[in-house]
């Protein structure tokens, strides 16, 4: 459950970074001419802090990316493994070590190869489609913040036009 709140907060401040710099490149001449925007990056120095933050978030996408590649084809490598094996080599290297004196009456559960390749490729498409979903949970957010900021944008930019008017 962390995992997910992680993912999905960093996917969310992901998405707001690249969507603020988005909209600040369409409006940058005229945020740039603005003298609030020259007082505001003498002081806190915003241009390199935009392009910092959006390194960091591309950063941050492509390793999501390459650890998400890497986990799959380990799980396809072993499902491989799993369906060109015959029962009796699948766990050859194996060793199951019991603590306790065998007992009469216990149960054993047989261990089938095909029910664990379904297993786990069940999971891999579980995988896939939460993959989906949260692209497409993203892509929604990225939309939701790309109005958001344009609408701030436009409400920054009748408020400097509205200043210079005076």
């Amino acid at each position: 459950m962390a995992r997910r709140g992680l993912f999905g907060g960093l996917l969310t401040v992901t998405t707001a970074a690249a969507a603020v710099a988005g909209v600040c490149y369409l409006f940058k001449d005229e945020i740039k001419g603005t003298k609030t925007y020259q007082d505001l990056n003498e002081k806190y120095d915003v241009d390199r802090k935009i392009s910092e933050y959006s390194e960091k978030a591309k950063d941050t996408a492509y390793d999501l990316k390459d650890k998400a590649k890497i986990v799959a084809k380990d799980l396809k490598a072993k499902a491989d493994e799993w369906k060109a094996s015959n029962d009796d080599e699948i766990f050859e290297d194996d060793e199951i070590i019991i603590d306790s004196e065998p007992v009469e009456n216990r149960d054993y559960v047989s261990i089938n190869p095909d029910k664990i390749k379904d297993a786990v490729a069940d999971k891999v498409e579980d995988i896939k489609d939460k993959a989906e979903d949260t692209k497409e949970a993203a892509t929604n957010k990225a939309e939701e913040v790309k109005d958001a900021v344009a609408d701030k944008a436009e409400e920054l930019k009748d408020k400097i036009d509205d200043a210079t008017d005076k």
